[in-house]
């Protein structure tokens, strides 16, 4: 049945990536205060968006364009780029193509239970191999658990995620899971 839901979700999320990533490195400025310039945000509220999939960072500034996914910090700073699907793909692009900070080696374990409704679009290791799901490895603690404690409360929203977060559990078990994807080694490293 996990196989069927993948699959059609690929089916219904097609996007094309043909963004160019030099002209999104000039029109990314503007994201540097939140995700700076090559995507390594140090900020820990904020996700890092180097190495992630184009795919999946195009699908993700269609949504705040549209305000299905509505945050009115990235609105106001990012909507010069909304209305411009060649903006938003060549952000992307840049962004995918930069090499995260996050190249340690594994240091955190959790038993499989905790992680394996996550491992489905994620993988164990948190390197997503399907475009249109972010990789979690290497991404700030904080910013999951903010992420997915807004999933299980509703104020973020997300049709595939909306419904993984009747499995999260309490607090405890998402700062778990958050900080076993922060410290997952990212498959993009040099």
């Amino acid at each position: 049945m996990k196989k069927f839901v993948i699959i059609g979700l690929l089916i219904f999320n097609t996007v094309h990536a043909a963004g160019d990533a030099i002209a999104g490195k000039d029109k990314a400025i503007h994201c540097i205060s939140c995700h700076n310039i090559d995507g390594n945000s140090i900020i820990p509220i904020y996700p890092k968006l180097a190495g992630q999939h184009e795919m999946y960072l195009i699908k993700v500034m269609k949504a705040y364009r549209d305000k299905i996914r509505d945050v009115p910090s990235m609105y106001t700073i990012a909507k010069k780029y909304f209305n411009n699907d060649n903006d938003i793909e060549d952000l992307a692009a840049h962004f995918a193509a930069q090499k995260p900070d996050s190249c340690i080696e594994p240091t955190i374990e959790v038993t499989a239970n905790k992680i394996e409704s996550c491992t489905i679009c994620h993988q164990p290791d948190g390197n997503s191999v399907l475009p249109f799901f972010p990789k979690l490895a290497g991404q700030h603690k904080e910013y999951l658990i903010k992420a997915m404690q807004n999933y299980k409360n509703g104020s973020r929203r997300d049709p595939q995620m909306s419904q993984m977060a009747l499995l999260f559990g309490d607090d405890s078990n998402i700062e778990n899971i958050a900080t076993y994807f922060a410290n997952q080694k990212s498959n993009t490293c040099e």
